[in-house]
């Protein structure tokens, strides 16, 4: 191997394992009940920008170690199953929803992710936990509560949506540039 390849390489496995420790160490954070939803959408962004500064396969492989390893050590089940369902690989899949030509269908394909994954982790919450522990709080809805929680979920993904996109054009503007020229 060429000195610049083991060079890059070590730079890689090293970028992804400090990137990797701060989002677990961030999924701690959800142990405050009311950053259970916050903090895996930050964990999210943190896996992003391996897929930034190196690429998508580096920025895959820490997602999957972040959620391995948060499973084994954050107790926070609800937190876990939103970064596995979810944010975790969503900053990064807005790359390749970018692509796609028409942003009207970039839009519905952004909340038929969020639906879906929505859906699959309710109804693996319910399997796990019991609907009533799941819906806490939420009992003046009444049967429309889970409604209410996924209508509010909506409300809250797009907001995180557009919140992302103006990080992203900060970081890409701003930050890389400099942690380009500070790694030469």
């Amino acid at each position: 191997m060429a000195k610049n390849t083991v060079g890059r390489l070590s730079f890689n496995v090293a970028f992804c394992g400090i990137i990797s420790a701060i989002s677990v160490i961030t999924m701690f954070g959800s142990l405050i009940p009311s950053l259970a939803y916050v903090v895996p959408a930050i964990a999210g962004i943190f896996i992003w920008t391996i897929g930034e500064q190196i690429n998508i396969k580096w920025a895959v492989l820490s997602y999957i170690t972040v959620a391995i390893l948060s499973f084994m050590l954050v107790p926070e089940l609800e937190a876990n199953c939103f970064f596995i369902s979810l944010f975790g690989y969503y900053p990064t899949l807005c790359e390749k929803i970018k692509r796609i030509n028409k942003k009207s269908l970039q839009y519905v394909v952004k909340l038929l992710i969020f639906n879906i994954s929505a859906v699959l982790t309710y109804k693996i919450l319910c399997f796990i936990l019991s609907a009533d522990q799941l819906l806490e709080g939420m009992e003046s809805f009444g049967q429309w509560a889970p409604y209410v929680l996924w209508g509010m979920g909506l409300v809250a993904f797009i907001l995180y949506d557009l919140v992302l996109e103006t990080y992203k054009g900060i970081y890409i503007k701003g930050v890389k540039p400099k942690f380009k020229k500070l790694m030469k």
